[in-house]
């Protein structure tokens, strides 16, 4: 749950509101009453049913997220951040399917973004199925839309592969190095094209 510092921020961080995603728990029924369009209650408590800016009106006692349809089912835009699952792996490309745009997750509209070879790191890539996987979560940078489909882009330290599942036991793989992560059950190894902080994400969803 989030801590009292976040339900009462200091005064110079009163307009900077904190993003909570599906299932975070954001407090007790007996202090708050959640808006029932964005929130839900389960043994007391008050948690997140759709990604979004927690608000939380203390004169009601009430606690609700901004984060509109038409928000969520926004178009992704050049240099907007996209996470997204992958789901093929071709000779000159990788498909993903977005899933969020700028930390707000979308609603299911068959948003498709193609990492071109080109795209993918400033060294030389022989085989593209050697450092992704399907089902790998990605995030990338949108380079521009291109018909139905995005062009996307990992080539920046903080882009890449954020998140990857053993393709024999389906585990969580581990970062082992720059390059490389490990499934902690069945010791396989594999090369990722990593973000800089991966294995350090507190909390993804999974679509």
């Amino acid at each position: 749950m989030f801590s009292e510092g976040l339900m009462n921020p200091p005064k110079n961080q009163e307009n900077q509101k904190q993003f909570v995603y599906i299932g975070d728990e954001l407090g007790f029924t007996e202090e708050y009453l959640g808006d029932p369009s964005t929130t839900y209650t389960e043994n007391g408590k008050i948690y997140a049913a759709i990604a979004g800016y927690l608000t939380v009106d203390k004169k009601n006692r009430q606690i609700f997220i901004e984060g509109s349809y038409t928000e969520r089912q926004k178009i992704p835009q050049p240099d907007d951040i996209v996470t997204g699952v992958v789901y093929s792996i071709r000779k000159n490309s990788v498909g993903t399917k977005i899933n969020t745009i700028n930390n707000l997750v979308v609603v299911d509209m068959g948003l498709i973004g193609n990492i071109h070879v080109s795209n993918v790191s400033k060294s030389y890539v022989d085989k593209l199925d050697d450092i992704f996987d399907k089902n790998d979560i990605i995030r990338a940078k949108i380079v521009r839309q291109e018909g139905k489909e995005f062009q996307i882009s990992t080539v920046d330290p903080s882009l890449g592969v954020i998140k990857a599942f053993c393709k024999y036991c389906g585990h969580e793989m581990q970062r082992k190095g720059k390059t490389q992560v490990i499934c902690p059950f069945c010791s396989n190894v594999q090369r990722k094209m990593m973000a800089n902080d991966y294995g350090d994400i507190e909390e993804i969803l999974h679509f």
